[in-house]
């Protein structure tokens, strides 16, 4: 009973330090987004966008990636049946996407979620290399856009769209969605940040980590890691906040250094990379491009993520 006394008030305790900053977070950034300040991202997105050889369908795609992937492809799905774009065109921008895409998550997400779990160092390092990730994925779609695209006609400037006339924002209803968002956002992370919390503190007590330690420690020593890499990336694999929110408990404790968790995070995230796509993006594609392209599609991007993220371990294992 001792174990269970002490583990919950170690897990009420870092959960009245984290949430309070994950709500206030979310509904801030949710805000921002109702209220229209997204847009101003715009002028980042559509230089891009020009330098790939790509029609004004798909620059306007790649924009509206960031405030809505399934938006943003629904525009290339119109221009794939009426024939004004081309497969080739449509894989080249969902991996142009993948930076704007990436954006929305970043402020919705990452900085109100995942820095305040890992910290400021280690969150804003890992939240940069996600960022990374996906600027490279873009830089890859603009290569293959200007290769298999010589002869399509630049968009010499977007059309004018809903976004250059938005309607007036309504505050109240903005700020309405913004706390349902956060509510919603809360409703799934406190729970899973609760038990994982629970029972990190409960192996504590137990010494399991230590335990754990000496069966790993000859694999870990090899490479220079903490024993924790595995527990992090095994969480990680059924549940990325679930290994996120283990990582930054681990680390407060100072159980693991930031290296760790960068290299057990990622190594997660390969281990489960196809699971991962397969469960969240093929429906979404195939549901959008049809079997073939849409199949297609997440397979390059799979691939893709999956490749950076492995040269992203070794550079980490090299440091």
């Amino acid at each position: 009973m001792e174990i269970i006394y002490t583990s919950l008030i170690y897990t009420l305790y870092w959960m009245a330090r984290i949430v309070p900053v994950i709500a206030i977070g979310i509904f801030a950034t949710n805000f921002a987004v109702e209220i229209g300040l997204m847009r101003k991202f715009d002028r980042l997105i559509k230089p891009i966008s020009r330098k790939a050889n790509i029609s004004a369908v798909s620059a306007l795609s790649v924009v509206t990636c960031t405030f809505s992937t399934t938006a943003g492809y629904s525009m290339l799905v119109d221009g794939l049946n009426d024939k004004t774009i081309s497969e080739r065109e449509v894989i080249a921008t969902t991996l142009i996407s993948s930076f704007p895409s990436i954006l929305s998550h970043v402020l919705t997400y990452f900085i109100p979620v995942v820095i305040p779990i890992l910290g400021l160092t280690t969150g804003v390092i890992y939240v940069c290399m996600v960022g990374l990730s996906a600027l490279l994925k873009t830089c890859l779609g603009i290569f293959l856009a200007r290769i298999w695209l010589k002869d399509t006609k630049k968009c010499s400037a977007i059309a004018a769209t809903n976004h250059n006339n938005a309607p007036v924002v309504d505050k109240k209803q903005a700020l309405n969605k913004s706390a349902k968002s956060a509510y919603n956002m809360l409703k799934r992370i406190v729970p899973t940040m609760f038990i994982t919390l629970f029972l990190v503190s409960v192996a504590m007590e137990l010494n399991l980590f230590d335990r754990f330690s000496a069966i790993l420690g000859p694999i870990t020593s090899f490479f220079g890691l903490e024993s924790g890499v595995a527990l992090i990336s095994a969480t990680a694999i059924v549940n990325t906040t679930a290994g996120i929110i283990l990582a930054g408990s681990l680390l407060a404790e100072g159980l693991i250094t930031t290296k760790t968790v960068l290299i057990a995070l990622l190594l997660g995230t390969v281990v489960s990379f196809s699971a991962r796509f397969a469960k969240h993006s093929l429906p979404l594609h195939v549901s959008l491009f049809g079997p073939k392209l849409g199949s297609k599609t997440v397979a390059i991007s799979a691939t893709t993520t999956l490749v950076i993220d492995v040269i992203f371990i070794l550079v980490l294992l090299m440091l």
